[in-house]
């Protein structure tokens, strides 16, 4: 990165980023080894930005990012622009806004999350794009305490869900076979935050308001859905306590539970020869992301001390993940084999303690 400083109301400012991404990916149906990933796309991006001071209580800052992929040799130019005037001592307003694309996209399983990966999009799909937009205010009545409130809204374009259709021994593995393309969507919402910065008692609480929704010609009959990640609510607390050599720690995060595909109907096929029922019975879904997990909260504590190890300052300190262990929801399963679904909620951990040391060499 480099500035300079031209004299005036100016500021410049630019830079260049390199990197590398190693996707290794195999897979096997049947014990037969099928079509996998191997690629070592390179992304090189730079920006040129100007800061200009348009008068003592006005700063704008436009610019360009230049971005390339060498995955289908893309070259793509992203425009920003924010504008922070204050209205007096305490109060700021703030605008923003800009164009963003998204080189990788997520394989993400409709329930189960732990199995989510990243893969580079190739020449075969476009990139997602964003159009992303904020306004806001900030109030600071003195040093020691902030509270903020942003409205956003983003665009969504080109985006990319994978494809729950391929059959398992479906040997194609460009984008455009792994996907379902060219969906659109939004997000939306509200973000407040407050913060203590100064004295014994620290911390901060922020709350988010939000919607998200994407629409495919080919899902859920062309009707707009609701992400897998989108949340309505999302709280987290942090506070923090010194006291001596000795600080206290906290932790409470509150969520909307997550969005998944329940069951709509079950079926069984009958042979037409004989009239017996075959004994597999199946399930279609209901529409796409209309069921909620229950709300995801939890509380984590930490105390800790200042100390000394092998001469070299260090920190002892005891952490408890999950105090009242609530067990979350993490994904559903459905079991047909009985006469009446049986519908299985798999959970999350319960209270995990900890201890440990953290020094300096």
């Amino acid at each position: 990165d480099l500035e300079w400083h031209p004299g005036g109301a100016h500021v410049l400012s630019t830079g260049v980023q390199a990197s590398r991404y190693d996707f290794r990916l195999d897979q096997s149906f049947n014990r037969d080894e099928g079509s996998g990933l191997d690629v070592r796309p390179v992304s090189i991006s730079t920006y040129v930005q100007d800061e200009w001071r348009v008068s003592p209580f006005t700063t704008a800052r436009t610019g360009v990012h230049i971005r390339s992929f060498s995955e289908g040799n893309r070259v793509i130019a992203e425009p920003r622009l924010s504008l922070s005037r204050s209205l007096s001592e305490h109060w700021r307003v703030k605008l923003g806004g800009g164009a963003y694309h998204q080189f990788l996209q997520l394989v993400s399983t409709e329930g189960f999350s732990g199995g989510d990966l990243w893969v580079p999009s190739d020449e075969t799909v476009k990139p997602g794009r964003s159009w992303q937009s904020v306004a806001g205010a900030e109030w600071e009545p003195s040093k020691e305490t902030l509270f903020s409130a942003e409205a956003y809204y983003t665009e969504l374009d080109e985006l990319v869900q994978f494809d729950d259709d391929i059959a398992v021994d479906a040997s194609g593995n460009t984008s455009e076979d792994l996907f379902k393309t060219g969906g659109r969507g939004f997000a939306t919402g509200l973000e407040l935050f407050a913060e203590r910065r100064v004295g014994p008692v620290t911390g901060w609480i922020g709350y988010g308001l939000g919607w998200s929704r994407r629409t495919f010609e080919e899902l859920n009959g062309g009707n707009a859905f609701p992400p897998k990640y989108d949340r309505r609510h999302d709280v987290k607390l942090v506070g923090q306590w010194k006291r001596g050599k000795w600080s206290y720690g906290g932790d409470f995060v509150y969520g909307t539970g997550q969005a998944f595909t329940p069951a709509g109907v079950r079926f069984s096929i009958r042979n037409p020869a004989t009239g017996m029922t075959l004994e597999d019975e199946f399930l279609l879904p209901a529409d796409r992301n209309s069921s909620r997990l229950l709300p995801y909260h939890r509380l984590d504590l930490s105390a800790a001390r200042e100390s000394k190890l092998f001469g070299r300052k260090a920190e002892w300190f005891i952490q408890i993940f999950n105090v009242y262990s609530r067990r979350n929801d993490w994904f559903v399963e459905f079991d047909t084999d009985e006469d009446q679904i049986e519908t299985r909620i798999v959970k999350q951990l319960p209270v995990i303690p900890s201890v440990g040391v953290n020094f300096e060499l």
